[in-house]
Formats: C-alpha cells, structure tokens, sequence
C-alpha cells in the first residue's frame, strides 16, 4: 500500500509543476501580447498628436520607460510609461512622454518649445485634445 501511495504521490507533483508551468508561460503570452498591443496605441497616439501640433513624429517608435501595477477605480491594470521623439523643425530631436493604463490613455506631455531642455512636467506643455485623437484614431 505504502508503494502505491508514493507512485500517485509523485504523479500529482507532476502534474501540479507541469499546470504551474502552464499558468507561467500563459502569463508570459498574454504580457507579451498586451504590451504589443499598448505600444501600438502609444504609436498611434503619439502619431496623431504630433500632426496635431505641427510636429514630426520621429523613427515612427516609442520607448518604454517603466511597467509598474495600478489599481484605476479598484481594477488591477498596468500603468506603462514610453518615452518618444519629436522635431518641431525637422533638425532637431527633442523628447515627450506618453503614460497609459491599460489601454487608456492617462498622460500626453509634449514640452513646449522654450521647455524642450529638460522633462520637468511641473512647467506645463502643449495640451492634446484627446478626445479629437480618439474621434480621428476610430474614423
């Protein structure tokens, strides 16, 4: 009896590594797939937003800067912040910043011209009509 018991003992060992496995490697897919898709938004966002305000969007790319968890209205999301490129002359590069949660977007910030040196978000910067974005991305 004691043989039989160590036999089904393993078994399920077994088979709980190989479901902890699984759940992991779901976990893995589904982050992955979810930041392609966030980047995506952010592409297009920052796209729209350039156009908007007479600006060049550069290399067509964001950058993530961080992932960290969020809790908006009590529900688990992640909170992604990228950072992109703009010219407003086309000789220059210069930097703004684009923060979603979930696939909401949370801030835009696009420095103004005499703020271009530094990503302080406490001088201000070019506010987005994001519903306008929204309205356009959707046509």
């Amino acid at each position: 009896m004691q043989v039989e018991w160590r036999a089904y003992s393993s078994a399920t060992l077994s088979m709980g590594s190989i479901f902890i496995a699984l759940l992991v490697i779901a976990a893995l897919v589904w982050l992955w797939r979810d930041s392609l898709a966030a980047s995506e938004l952010a592409i297009q966002v920052c796209r729209a937003s350039c156009e908007s305000e007479g600006t060049q969007f550069l290399d067509d790319t964001v950058a993530l800067d961080s992932i960290r968890a969020a809790f908006p209205r009590g529900r688990p999301a992640l909170r992604r912040v990228y950072q992109f490129e703009f010219s407003r002359q086309g000789n220059d590069r210069q930097f703004g910043t684009i923060i979603l949660t979930g696939t909401h977007l949370h801030t835009l910030y696009i420095p103004r011209p005499a703020d271009t040196q530094a990503l302080d978000h406490s001088k201000g910067g070019v506010v987005i009509d994001l519903e306008d974005i929204e309205r356009r991305r959707h046509e």
